[in-house]
């Protein structure tokens, strides 16, 4: 009878056993699936330098770089603060440009830059928006947002604006305000 109820235990205890280390497959996958929306990696206080050539293109300042190169498009995004300095040939240019974010997509290089948005330029113009499109590989500044340029003591407003990425030449649209025109 000993070896009966041995034997009877045995097979219940390995029933039991079995039964109960059966996982669900998608159990499974969800629990080793990547997480998918934390940064690659970041870097703070970034210095990031563009050249061609040996010659600075432009220098990029964030408080706050995180590269989510792992999301679906992947991107990179800036933070706490954003200052790009544009270089003109091998010195550096009075163009400048700074902004709270932004959020460079890298397969088409499209920026959307956000938050406090200012550039400036060497004839001492400046825009401001909300929200501004750098298209880098185009060397192109849009946006359909309200902006407010400043120049020569004038005040222009308007929604709409595109410009070369220096801020040298410039179109508004939806033209609002008062422009001073000299009769000479």
């Amino acid at each position: 009878m000993n070896i009966y109820l041995s034997y009877t235990c045995s097979v219940g205890l390995l029933a039991l056993s079995l039964s109960s280390c059966k996982n669900e497959t998608s159990a499974v996958e969800a629990i080793n699936a990547p997480i998918l929306n934390y940064p690659l990696n970041e870097q703070r206080h970034a210095n990031i330098i563009y050249s061609d050539s040996g010659i600075n293109v432009l220098e990029i300042n964030a408080g706050l770089v995180q590269d989510y190169g792992n999301m679906e498009p992947p991107y990179t995004f800036f933070s706490n603060g954003l200052t790009v300095l544009f270089y003109n040939g091998p010195k550096l240019s009075s163009t400048v440009l700074n902004a709270d974010t932004a959020r460079q997509e890298k397969s088409t290089d499209l920026w959307a830059i956000g938050g406090n948005v200012v550039v400036r330029n060497g004839k001492g113009e400046r825009m401001f928006t909300e929200l501004l499109f750098w298209d880098k590989k185009e060397e192109k500044l849009y946006t359909d947002r309200a902006v407010q340029i400043e120049t020569d003591g004038q005040r222009i407003t308007g929604v709409g604006f595109e410009a070369d990425q220096e801020f040298n030449s410039y179109q508004i649209y939806k033209v609002q305000g008062e422009i001073t025109i000299d009769d000479e």
